[in-house]
């Protein structure tokens, strides 16, 4: 009977201190839920510390770009190209003169001016004669090759001149032109033509 009673009393303490042991693991969950949801508050509350702090603060200004320094005027010597005249040198000497290349630059430029407006025509007789006045005694000024282009200058002479072209006799007035090199003088109108073509009726 002793050692029954033992028994039950030995059976009795370990379910209390197993009760005990229960309630202690319980008691530890409940601790660790707490410090786990005060942590979750906690970073909670810093991040919306951080996000009031960030609406806060003023966005950054924006920094200007440099400001580009104006272009340099042209010295008085420098060259200024004239509509749309591409420039043949970016400055000139010292002494004010403008240089070799854009004296020609313009120089090329002026000639097609100087003809702007004039028809052209083609010599149609070989060594064509040039003369300062028009008819054969006017003064030569040189010759014309076949198809040499000349500008016709929209005077002719008002009575017409009958020369004899070697196949046949030609009845034309005197025509006045200009060469490409800028010579300006009177030719016969049977030696000039609208269209490059070699006038009939003349010797080889």
């Amino acid at each position: 009977m002793k050692g029954l009673l033992s028994k039950v009393e030995y059976i009795v303490i370990g379910v209390l201190a197993l009760i005990f042991l229960m309630w202690t693991v319980s008691k530890c969950n409940a601790h660790k839920e707490e410090a786990q949801s005060a942590e979750a508050v906690e970073a909670m509350q810093d991040s919306l510390a951080n996000q009031e702090q960030t609406a806060a603060t003023p966005p950054p200004i924006a920094q200007q770009p440099a400001q580009q320094p104006a272009a340099p005027a042209s010295s008085p010597g420098t060259y200024t190209p004239i509509n749309g005249e591409p420039a043949a040198a970016t400055s000139a000497p010292a002494n004010g003169t403008q240089t070799t290349g854009s004296q020609n630059t313009t120089a090329e430029t002026a000639a097609p001016k100087e003809t702007a407006g004039l028809s052209k025509l083609y010599v149609t007789i070989d060594k064509l004669k040039v003369r300062k006045e028009p008819g054969l005694k006017g003064q030569l000024l040189g010759e014309l090759k076949l198809f040499d282009e000349v500008y016709y200058m929209n005077e002719v002479t008002d009575s017409t001149f009958v020369v004899n072209l070697g196949k046949e006799k030609a009845d034309e007035p005197y025509v006045k032109i200009k060469t490409k090199r800028g010579t300006v003088g009177w030719v016969y109108g049977a030696g000039v033509h609208y269209v490059k073509k070699k006038r009939s009726g003349t010797l080889d």
